[in-house]
């Protein structure tokens, strides 16, 4: 251990070597202790978190994971994670130690989650039991790769949560052309809701939209950036993937209405200056006023794909379009394709001739 005095502060410092999660030799070093014993204290406590200790507790471990992964991740997607440990994962495992947790304990967990309901009294939805049970196995995995526990016992348990088909909820464009009528009167809200559903675009891409981004002569919008509320603060991050850098045409009519929206304001001036909860709020008001059914936001981006899959477009097509990649595209959305299964019979039977 190692403390020093600071005689211009009059201040303790603690500077010290450890071994990080890879292994790797590092130094750190931490100013401002008032003594020398709150200084060592906080040495001895830095390097228990750093140890590879897998008696420790569920719920000291994750502060390891969250070390680790949170710098190389986007904020947004931390605050993801970081919800569904908070509130389904670290109230029943946080006090069992990493080693003694087994696959009959996930198991366990697995047959609780089965049986929660949410505020309208409906079970989880498979998507999100799933996105529950990949951070749960993330979490140990890491463990198992850095901090060399023995194995990962969510493999072991087995799965739970699927993407069925019918959780891809959308509208028809039937629906959405009674919806939107609703909406026409305020332009505030009107084009964020036209551009999502006629470009596909994700709640955060259309709301860090400037002028900038359109190219009014040949009908295009690049979509390089995200807009995102994070700790209360407004932040421009990258799109959720590599894929989601790209360039959208818009449709003709909407490019000429969104031009003359445009010249109304302030140069550089984001086009839509709220946030997605105030777009949401807007959309159910809609949703209530026209009688159509009840969607989220998100599924303005589900009704796009799901219109130029009944236009006749293939799945690469479409993922180039929406930032996606085309076997991603076919997996969600397989069940829309018209036709498929009915073609494949055929051309198979004609091959058994």
């Amino acid at each position: 251990m190692a403390a020093y005095y600071n005689q211009k502060t009059k201040k303790w410092g603690a500077n010290f070597s450890y071994r990080d999660f890879e292994n790797n030799s590092r130094k750190k070093m931490k100013r401002g202790f008032k003594t020398e014993e709150d200084a060592l204290a906080w040495e001895k406590s830095y390097k228990e978190h750093c140890k590879k200790d897998m008696s420790k507790s569920f719920g000291e471990f994750y502060k390891n994971y969250e070390s680790d992964i949170r710098p190389r991740i986007k904020e947004s997607t931390w605050r993801t994670k970081e919800y569904v440990v908070k509130y389904k994962i670290l109230p029943y495992f946080k006090d069992m130690p990493m080693s003694s947790i087994k696959p009959l304990d996930v198991l366990k967990l697995q047959n609780e989650l089965l049986q929660m309901q949410n505020k309208d009294g409906k079970g989880l939805s498979g998507t999100y039991l799933k996105t529950i049970q990949s951070q749960l196995s993330a979490i140990f995995n890491h463990a198992v790769r850095y901090y060399d526990l023995s194995n990962n016992p969510v493999k072991k348990a087995g799965p739970i949560g699927i993407v069925r088909a019918n959780e891809v909820n959308y509208w028809t464009k039937e629906e959405y052309l009674k919806f939107i009528e609703c909406m026409k009167e305020n332009n505030k809200y009107y084009y964020a809701l036209e551009i999502l559903y006629w470009c596909g675009l994700r709640t955060g891409e259309v709301l860090a939209l400037t002028e900038s981004d359109f190219d009014f002569v040949h009908h295009t919008v690049s979509i390089t950036k995200s807009f995102q509320i994070i700790n209360g603060a407004k932040v421009i991050t990258k799109p959720k993937t590599i894929n989601g850098i790209r360039t959208v045409t818009v449709p003709v009519s909407l490019c000429k209405q969104l031009k003359e929206y445009v010249g109304q304001l302030n140069d550089g001036e984001r086009l839509l200056l709220y946030a997605r909860q105030r777009l949401y709020k807007e959309l159910k008001k809609g949703i209530q006023i026209s009688g159509v059914k009840d969607i989220r936001l998100h599924d303005l981006r589900h009704s796009h794909v799901s219109l130029l899959i009944h236009m006749g477009y293939s799945a690469f097509e479409i993922a180039k379009r929406v930032g996606h990649k085309s076997e991603r595209v076919t997996y969600y959305y397989a069940h829309m394709f018209p036709g498929v299964q009915e073609n494949m019979a055929e051309r198979l039977d004609e091959e058994r001739r």
